[in-house]
């Protein structure tokens, strides 16, 4: 889980309270995402956070009862969540984008591929669990295949300025189709169907490995190393249709909270 950042869009809150903490539903927003990974099926997990973000990481390693109160039911449902999976965390030392973030696990990783969680990006849990079934499948294709994957959404093409814009290709593995390139924030955007990225994605090593080695800023971000990989049909996409809350704002954040309620 990507906790690094300083949400500057939610001044002037964030400099306070991460954005990871922020309350939806009765729990800081990074709660929701770790339910996520737990019903993927994964029982390991990093958050990397930085410097400011302690609050964070005290979430996940100190407990919450008063003392001479016995467990809230919120405080029990936290520590069922957290029994349920491995968290381990480390360090962004200097803020020097998303692919530095994310490389920030590579030892973490392993030999295995990455699942990697943006937790601005918050997908409904009052549903039928549509993103955790998708993510699963899509983590059983990087173990058997070697792809790495992206889910993504359908945005009006009028908007897909504001989003790294990815063009499907007609082929497919398993009814995923693989993405051709991806175009960060294009300006002008003329076809049918816009598919933005959303913050969920799983990066097999081959990928991982190309983070140190091509010219990746904090602009583009992991997408030079995304579209590497498209180019030698090791990427594919997954358009997911469930509700989608982008809390990186304050409209978002508020959208989220409503319909969470």
């Amino acid at each position: 889980i990507l906790a690094a950042g300083k949400g500057s869009r939610l001044c002037p809150l964030t400099p306070f309270l991460p954005k990871e903490m922020l309350p939806i539903d009765g729990f800081p927003a990074i709660h929701h995402v770790v339910k996520e990974v737990v019903a993927v099926g994964i029982n390991e997990l990093m958050v990397i956070l930085s410097e400011g973000k302690e609050s964070v990481r005290d979430y996940f390693t100190k407990s919450l009862l008063v003392k001479g109160n016995t467990a809230h039911g919120l405080s029990r449902e936290r520590d069922e969540l957290l029994s349920s999976v491995k968290v381990r965390f480390a360090y962004q030392k200097k803020l020097l984008g998303t692919a530095d973030a994310i490389y920030t696990a590579r030892d973490f990783a392993g030999s295995d591929p990455l699942l990697v969680l943006y937790p601005d990006d918050l997908l409904s849990w009052k549903g039928e669990g549509q993103s955790a079934k998708t993510l699963a499948a899509l983590c059983s294709l990087a173990c058997a295949e070697g792809v790495s994957s992206l889910m993504l959404r359908e945005v009006p093409r009028e908007d897909a300025s504001n989003y790294g814009i990815v063009d499907l290709m007609n082929k497919k593995i398993n009814g995923f189709p693989y993405i051709r390139n991806i175009v960060e924030k294009p300006i002008e955007y003329k076809k049918k169907h816009a598919y933005a990225m959303i913050g969920r994605m799983i990066l097999c090593t081959k990928l991982l490995d190309l983070i140190p080695v091509l010219p990746l800023n904090d602009h583009d971000g992991i997408i030079p190393a995304l579209n590497q990989e498209a180019k030698a049909e090791r990427l594919i996409g997954a358009v997911y249709n469930g509700p989608h809350y982008d809390i990186g704002s304050h409209e978002g954040y508020l959208h989220a909270v409503r319909s969470f309620e």
